[in-house]
C-alpha cells in the first residue's frame, strides 16, 4: 500500500495544455460509436482496465466540456501544442511556430502524423478544425476562446497561419486545450466516431458497459503508447470500483468520497495518488432570476458560508478554499483572505438581505444531482448555514441527463456542480464571466468586469496580464454571480502492476500513453 500525494508546487510544474473540464455541462452522446477498423496493434505491455464512474456525456471535443467526456477524449485526440513539466507551451502536432507580430502565429506541422482513418494530417485539417468552432452553427461551448482569431489560412500542407483581431495572450493555451484538438475533413458525425491522431484509437464502445481503445499502430512518437490496451469499464457506484480494484478486476479507478480512498489506502498492492486540480467546486446562481437579480442577496449568500467549514465538513479539508480563479493557477490567483466577503459575517449578511427587502428571510431551491454524490453533500451543509442568516433552502435533487438540460437552458435559481479553470486565467474566467460568454450560465453581465476581461486577454505582458486579473477577481468575488467554494482534489487507485501513471491537474489522461503495466 502506497499513498503519494501530488502537492501544489509539485502541481504547478505538472500543469499541461489541457482545458479542464466542468462536471456541469455537456451535450447528450450519441447511442453508439463507430469504432476505427483494425485491431489493437501490438506493444510492450498488456490492457489497462479503468473502472470510470461515468460514462461519456458527448464524443466531439469541440462540443463537450464534461470530464467524463474528456477522460476518453484525450487519449484519442491531439493539439498543436502542449505543455511541459515547467508550464511552457512545448512542440506537439506543430512541431514549431513563430510570431511575426503580436497578431500572426505561423505554425509549422509535424511530418508523418496520420488519423486513425489512415488520413495524413494537414494544414486544411488543422483550419477545418478550428472553424468549425467559430462558426456560430456549430454552436460551440468554447466559442469565446477562438472570438480573437479573425482568420486561419492554410498556405500549404504543412503551414498554418493565425491571424488574431487584436493581440490574444493566451492563444497558445488556448491551442494546447482539449476541445482544441485536431479533426479529419469530413470525418462525419463525431458525436458518433472519433478519429484522431492520438495514441489511442477506437475499437469497440458499448454504452453504459464499456469502451476499448487500441494502441494506434501509426502513433508518430516513437516507443509509445506503452499499452496494447485500454478499456473503460463503467462502473458508477465507487464502493464496485473499490472492490473491484481489490480484486485486481481493474487497474486504475478515480475515487471521490474520502472513506473510500481511506479504505484502498489500506490495501496492499494498491497505491492511491491524491492530486490536487484546477477545477473548483461552486454553487451558481442565476444573476437574472429574483431575487439574486439584486447583488445584495448574493453578496448575503456568500457572507453566510463558511468555507473552510463547508470544505471540513464534505471532504475532510483536502482542497483550498478558491476565489474566481483557483490557487493551483499559482500566482494569478489572489489570496482568499484578501478577496471581498469571503470572511463569514452572518450580520451584515442579514443586513444585506434587510436592505433587499428580504429582512424576515426567503426560499430558495438548489439544483443538484444524485449522480455525483459529492453534490448533494455539499448543498446539503449549505442548506444549513444559509439557515443561519433566515434562508431556506430545498434540494431540486434530478438525474443526470435532466441537471444538463436544465443547466442548459438556465432553469434553475441555483445549482451545486464544478467547473473547469484550464492552464490560463482567460479560460477560467472569460467564457464564465463575460456577457455572452460561451459557457455564462450565471446570465452575469458587468461592464466593468467585461473590460478588465478584454483588457487580460489582449495583453501579452505576463506581469501586466496579472494585475489585470487580480482587479478582476476581486470584481467577481464582490458581485458574486457564484459562489466559489473549494478546489476539487482528486483521487487514483492504481495496482501497483500499473506503472508510469501521472494524472494531470485537468484530469485529461494525457499521460495513459507513457502508462505501462508491469
Amino acid at each position: 500500500m502506497e499513498r503519494i500525494n501530488v502537492n501544489r508546487r509539485t502541481l504547478l510544474r505538472l500543469v499541461g495544455g489541457g482545458a479542464g473540464a466542468a462536471a456541469m455541462v455537456g451535450v447528450p452522446a450519441a447511442s453508439g460509436v463507430l469504432a476505427q477498423e483494425g485491431s489493437p496493434a501490438a506493444a510492450d505491455s498488456g490492457n489497462l482496465i479503468i473502472g470510470k464512474a461515468q460514462e461519456a456525456v458527448g464524443l466531439d471535443p469541440a462540443l463537450v466540456t464534461a470530464a467524463s467526456s474528456f477522460q476518453i477524449l484525450a487519449p484519442v485526440y491531439e493539439q498543436l501544442v502542449g505543455f511541459n513539466a515547467e508550464n511552457q507551451p512545448q512542440p506537439e502536432l506543430a512541431e514549431s511556430w513563430e510570431t511575426p507580430d503580436d497578431k500572426t502565429f505561423v505554425f509549422r506541422l509535424r511530418e508523418g502524423v496520420t488519423f486513425h482513418n489512415g488520413n495524413p494530417l494537414t494544414a486544411a485539417d488543422v483550419k477545418h478544425s478550428f472553424e468549425r468552432i467559430l462558426d456560430p452553427a456549430t454552436n460551440s461551448p468554447w466559442l469565446s476562446q477562438f472570438e480573437p482569431i479573425a482568420s486561419i489560412e492554410a498556405p500549404d500542407d504543412r503551414t498554418v497561419r493565425i491571424n488574431l483581431k487584436q493581440p490574444y495572450g493566451p492563444l497558445l493555451a488556448t491551442m494546447s486545450s482539449d476541445y482544441a484538438a485536431v479533426v479529419p475533413q469530413n470525418a462525419g458525425d463525431l458525436q458518433a466516431t472519433m478519429v484522431g491522431t492520438g495514441p489511442f484509437m477506437l475499437i469497440e464502445y458499448t454504452r453504459d458497459t464499456r469502451t476499448v481503445m487500441g494502441a494506434n499502430p501509426r502513433y508518430w512518437e516513437a516507443g509509445l503508447p506503452g499499452l496494447a490496451q485500454v478499456t473503460y469499464q463503467i462502473l458508477p457506484d465507487e464502493a464496485a470500483r473499490v472492490a473491484a480494484i481489490r480484486t485486481g478486476e481493474i487497474g486504475l479507478t478515480s475515487l471521490a468520497d474520502p472513506a473510500a480512498v481511506s479504505l484502498a489506502s489500506r490495501e496492499e498492492g494498491i497505491q492511491v495518488v491524491t492530486q490536487e486540480t484546477t477545477d473548483y467546486y461552486l454553487l451558481g446562481i442565476n444573476c437574472q432570476r429574483p431575487p439574486f437579480d439584486n447583488v445584495k442577496v448574493r453578496q448575503a449568500l456568500s457572507l453566510a458560508v463558511d468555507r473552510q467549514a463547508l470544505l471540513d465538513a464534505v471532504f475532510f479539508g483536502e482542497g483550498s478554499v478558491a476565489g474566481p480563479i483557483v490557487p493551483t493557477l499559482g500566482t494569478w490567483a489572489t489570496p482568499v483572505e484578501q478577496l471581498p466577503l469571503y470572511t463569514p459575517d452572518l450580520d451584515r449578511a442579514k443586513t444585506l438581505l434587510a436592505e433587499a427587502g428580504l429582512g424576515s428571510g426567503f426560499e430558495m431551491s438548489i439544483l443538484a444531482s444524485p449522480f455525483y454524490p459529492e453534490f448533494i453533500n455539499i448543498a446539503l451543509v449549505l442548506q444549513s448555514q444559509l439557515q443561519e442568516v433566515g434562508i431556506t433552502v430545498t434540494l431540486d435533487q434530478v438525474e443526470w441527463g435532466t441537471f444538463i438540460d436544465r443547466w442548459k437552458n438556465r432553469d434553475f435559481a441555483t445549482f451545486v456542480s464544478y467547473n473547469g479553470s484550464g492552464n490560463d486565467p482567460d479560460r477560467a474566467l472569460y467564457p464564465v464571466f463575460h456577457t455572452g460568454g460561451s459557457v455564462n450560465a450565471f446570465q452575469f453581465s458587468d461592464p466593468e468586469v467585461d473590460r478588465l476581461l478584454e483588457e487580460g486577454r489582449s495583453t501579452i505582458d505576463a506581469a501586466q496580464r496579472q494585475e489585470i486579473y487580480r482587479q478582476a477577481e476581486a470584481k467577481i468575488a464582490e458581485a458574486a454571480p457564484g459562489l466559489f467554494l473549494f478546489t476539487r482534489t482528486a483521487y487514483f487507485a492504481l495496482q501497483d502492476t500499473v506503472q508510469g501513471f501521472e494524472p494531470s491537474p485537468v484530469d485529461t489522461w494525457e499521460t495513459l500513453k507513457r502508462t505501462r503495466m508491469a
